[in-house]
């Protein structure tokens, strides 16, 4: 390898917390001279994560590295989400988009790529007492609240940056040449000690095992009487995007054995270490996918402690296995594009008569909204033993609520009938067999992010009469004597 190599810390850390994978990758012959520790503010509550990026796009132009030079680039947690949004700066596409031609491999450390489920708690607790700048100056005790916002669970910022770099019509990260080679690594044990009391299931301690790869694919569940895509174009129902395929980069968690959110930098296992620097190495997309299939062999046995169910999702015993992890993203919006604010989701499955419809009891589900917009929520899923493997049909349920008398969401199931949306509504539901069935016949993919679309009308109410919200008056009375209306 003879490409400078960046490495990204994450929020609240510095470059220093690289010293020990710095010199063990100089052990691995990666020559010092190549090696370039970044250090940026993330304590500061005017600062955004988008800031940060094209701060880095200054330091790299001014200071590193000349106008057009490849390089490589080792990130941790907060430190993804830089480098994603600097790639998509100004949502150009590949084919014009020059740092994506530029950053040639790029390497996730517990990436926090989804955010985090300590994100929120940043701006309270975890901000002031834990996390918080501790200099005396105009930044004391400061939390980074808009680095903390991008990084909530469900936050607009991430929701954005995935429509222009894992869902977009063009890949961001596609099995060219002319986009990174990406690959992610995980501890596969939270914090212990004092640490632990942030500990949430199915984490490295700060970020979900679930959201940390870039495997990700979109549903989009369109209730309005007419469904219609971005472009005005008459569209299903229920559409699915696609997983990894020949032209999108599979970029599965690969596990490491033993280590947590900070151990995996501070202490960085060998084998990990190992298979970073024969990552570099890559150079066609045969090399990547052979690569992948020995990596993710190496990280099988880790992978496998993260499948120890803890009994129900906030419970923190062993019982039994599990299938795994999955992180569901919902943003729920009225057909001008508005945020519905106040609704419910449920999944549905067919009961063992092959006749009734059932809640899907087993799934323990942690649901969180983002703090700035609860249309915006992340549903955090415990996905108990065969139900990845075993197809079944599945329903999903939806109800919500304008919070006014006058105005009501109204939605069209799969029957096509038009129902009210209220508070004491029956649920519009959804059946997503079909649309299963054309792709993977499974909603659950363990390990991954799906995002999850639902559109609704949002009309005045009730229907059928003109009331409320908007009604004629009644014909003035005639004028008297010839004189005005108005005194």
């Amino acid at each position: 390898m003879t490409r400078p190599l960046l490495l990204i810390h994450g929020y609240s850390a510095t470059g220093l917390d690289f010293t020990n994978l710095y010199w063990a990758l100089v052990d691995k012959k990666v020559d010092v001279e190549l090696l370039n520790v970044g250090n940026y503010i993330s304590l500061n509550n005017e600062i955004t994560i988008e800031d940060i990026a094209e701060g880095m796009q200054r330091a790299i132009s001014l200071t590193k590295l000349d106008a057009s030079e490849e390089f490589d680039a080792i990130v941790h947690s907060t430190g993804m989400l830089v480098v994603r949004a600097w790639l998509a700066h100004q949502n150009i596409t590949p084919d014009a988009n020059d740092r994506l031609k530029r950053l040639k491999h790029l390497i996730g450390l517990a990436p926090a790529t989804w955010g985090s489920p300590q994100a929120h708690k940043g701006r309270t607790w975890l901000g002031a007492l834990v996390k918080g700048s501790k200099t005396p100056g105009p930044d004391f005790l400061n939390a980074g609240d808009l680095v903390l916002d991008g990084l909530e669970l469900a936050s607009k910022f991430t929701w954005d940056l995935a429509h222009a770099d894992l869902l977009g019509p063009e890949p961001y990260f596609g099995t060219g040449s002319n986009t990174p080679y990406v690959t992610v690594f995980i501890g596969n044990t939270p914090y212990t000690g004092l640490s632990s009391l942030a500990n949430d299931p199915g984490t490295d301690g700060t970020v979900r095992w679930s959201g940390c790869g870039l495997n990700t694919r979109k549903i989009a569940l369109d209730l309005t009487k007419t469904p219609t895509d971005e472009h005005g174009k008459p569209r299903s129902r229920v559409t699915m995007s696609p997983w990894a395929s020949e032209s999108r980069l599979n970029v599965p968690m690969l596990a490491v054995d033993g280590r947590d959110h900070g151990t995996l930098v501070s202490n960085p296992d060998a084998g990990m270490v190992d298979r970073i620097a024969s990552f570099l190495e890559i150079g066609n997309i045969d090399q990547y996918n052979a690569w992948l299939a020995e990596a993710q062999q190496w990280s099988a046995p880790a992978q496998q402690q993260m499948l120890k169910s803890k009994g129900h999702l906030f419970a923190f015993w062993e019982t039994e296995e599990l299938d795994g992890w999955q992180q569901f993203v919902v943003r729920a919006r009225d057909a001008h594009g508005d945020p519905v604010k106040d609704y419910m989701i449920e999944v549905y499955e067919l009961g063992p008569d092959g006749v009734t419809w059932q809640r899907a009891e087993e799934i323990s589900v942690d649901v969180h909204a983002y703090g700035a917009d609860p249309s915006y929520r992340c549903l955090h899923v415990q996905l108990p033993k065969g139900i990845t493997t075993t197809p079944r049909p599945m329903q999903i349920r939806i109800q919500a609520s304008t919070g006014t008398d006058v105005m009501t969401y109204q939605g069209y199931g799969s029957d096509d009938q038009k129902m009210e949306m209220r508070a004491d509504s029956d649920p519009v539901t959804i059946d997503i067999s079909d649309a299963l069935k054309d792709k993977d016949a499974t909603l659950f993919h363990p390990f991954t992010t799906t995002l999850v679309e639902v559109v609704l009308n949002r009309v005045p109410y009730p229907f059928d009469k003109v009331e409320g919200i908007f009604e004629w008056l009644p014909p003035f009375p005639a004028r008297q004597n010839g004189s005005s209306s108005q005194q």
